[in-house]
C-alpha cells in the first residue's frame, strides 16, 4: 500500500492566494508606469504642437507684411512669361 500524502488546503489556498496579490500589485505597478508615461508623452507632444503652431503664426505674419514694390512684382511675372 502506498501512503497517501494529506494536502493541507488551507496552506495551498494561502500560498496561491499570496502569488495572486503579488501578481496583481505587480500588474497594477505597471499599469501606472505605463499611463504616467503615456500622460507625459501627451504632454511633450502637446507643448511641442503648441510651439510649432505659434512658430507657423509668426511665419505669417512676417509673409504678410513682406512689402513688394510694383517693380518687383512685374519682374517676377516678366520671368514667369518667359518660362
Amino acid at each position: 500500500m502506498s501512503k497517501k500524502k494529506e494536502i493541507d488546503f488551507d496552506k495551498e489556498l494561502e500560498n496561491i492566494a499570496r502569488k495572486s496579490n503579488y501578481n496583481i500589485r505587480k500588474s497594477e505597478y505597471a499599469f501606472e508606469n505605463q499611463i504616467k508615461k503615456l500622460d507625459k508623452d501627451i504632454d511633450m507632444i502637446a507643448k511641442q504642437k503648441i510651439k510649432d503652431f505659434d512658430k507657423n503664426k509668426e511665419l505669417l505674419s512676417e509673409y504678410m507684411s513682406i512689402d513688394y514694390k510694383q517693380d518687383t512684382i512685374d519682374r517676377y511675372r516678366e520671368k514667369l512669361k518667359k518660362i
